[in-house]
């Protein structure tokens, strides 16, 4: 049976994303009868406990309070949880136990210098990346984020016979999220439901600053599904405000966020990977930008109006939230023509997914 292992790290300051798409790589792979383990650090806010609840074996390795040094990769060297030599020999210390054909890596903190010492022990290596700043090597790399130059990404920064997936066609989507595209429609019509999800953890709780946004519309006849995670450190105050409004329901680690999505004409959330989610279903969406690798990607796609795009973070006030957010639930012509675009970017995900797994797993090139 084919062994593969996902070098991947989640926590407080990182945030879940990485883990969420590797663990619908990780199931894709299941699938085909390939066995998955994870290899992550203990950080604060780490994610072994979701992983394992799906039901993939975790190897945690304990958090080390020097920051790692990766050249040119400075900014998020303290992600790795421990020097860079130090990380290199407890993964490959696990990796000796049990041969692995597919080392899979989707971390900032990681480039070809920690890459290079595994050619001797995994017999292919793929990386999931979307900063194009650093090198890797490795057989095979997925860059699910939107440019508007991607052919030319990556071109010097892996080795000449590196496959490369790049775009949104090859966004790692969860199987719910494909059940509900079958049976989703364009939206039109009045508004009647916002979907509020900023991610597994929002530090900054932009969800408590989209919630005031919303609530100075005074607008009791629109439903507003409130979305957070478990490691989200301002639940108790979320749930305090959404208990006072009737219109207000507050969710805390779901599994049926495609659901929702699919029930929601609208959507405001952060410039993630749920990006790719609200596309797939062709739900409008209002979106600010809360880290430096979201901006350019919200830009591009703001400009061919696939979202509305207000900003980042530290730039937009509540006022003005809420008057974007007045903007969009008036104008159904908007949000119509938004779903149709969102829709014609994103139809073509799923075939080119299960031929971009069906590549990584292939062993004889």
């Amino acid at each position: 049976m084919m062994q593969a292992y996902i070098r991947v790290d989640s926590s407080l300051e990182i945030g879940t994303g990485h883990v969420m798409r590797c663990l619908t790589l990780a199931d894709n792979l299941r699938k085909r009868g390939v066995t998955v383990r994870f290899i992550c650090r203990e950080h604060d806010g780490h994610s072994a406990d979701l992983i394992e609840e799906n039901g993939f074996e975790v190897f945690l390795l304990p958090i080390c309070h020097v920051n790692g040094t990766i050249q040119n990769q400075k900014q998020y060297s303290n992600w790795l949880g421990a020097p860079l030599v130090m990380d290199v020999s407890q993964t490959k210390e696990i990796l000796k136990k049990e041969r692995a054909d597919l080392l899979i890596i989707d971390h900032y903190a990681i480039d070809e210098q920690w890459e290079r010492n595994f050619r001797d022990v995994s017999k292919k290596i793929i990386v999931i990346d979307d900063l194009e700043d650093r090198k890797h090597d490795c057989d095979l790399l997925i860059d699910q984020n939107f440019h508007e130059d991607s052919k030319r990404r990556y071109q010097t920064l892996v080795p000449s016979h590196c496959k490369k997936f790049l775009g949104p066609s090859y966004a790692l989507l969860r199987e719910e999220f494909h059940e509900q595209w079958k049976k989703q429609k364009i939206r039109e019509g009045s508004l009647r439901r916002i979907l509020i999800f900023f991610g597994g953890i929002d530090q900054t709780n932009e969800t408590g600053r989209a919630i005031e946004s919303f609530l100075n519309l005074g607008r009791d006849d629109i439903q507003v599904d409130v979305v957070a995670g478990k490691s989200n450190p301002h639940i108790k105050e979320l749930q305090t405000i959404c208990q006072q409004y009737n219109n207000l329901h507050v969710y805390c680690q779901i599994s049926n966020i495609a659901e929702l999505m699919g029930q929601a004409d609208l959507s405001i959330g952060a410039g993630g990977s749920t990006t790719w989610e609200r596309c797939y279903l062709s739900l409008p969406s209002i979106v600010w930008s809360v880290a430096e690798n979201q901006v350019e990607i919200c830009k591009g796609l703001g400009r061919k109006k696939i979202i509305k795009y207000l900003g980042e973070k530290e730039t937009i006030e509540t006022n003005f939230i809420t008057e974007q957010l007045a903007d969009m639930i008036s104008n159904e012509t908007e949000r119509h023509t938004m779903s149709q675009l969102s829709y014609h970017f994103m139809k073509d995900v799923l075939p080119r997914q299960q031929m971009m797994i069906e590549e990584l797993i292939r062993l004889d090139d």
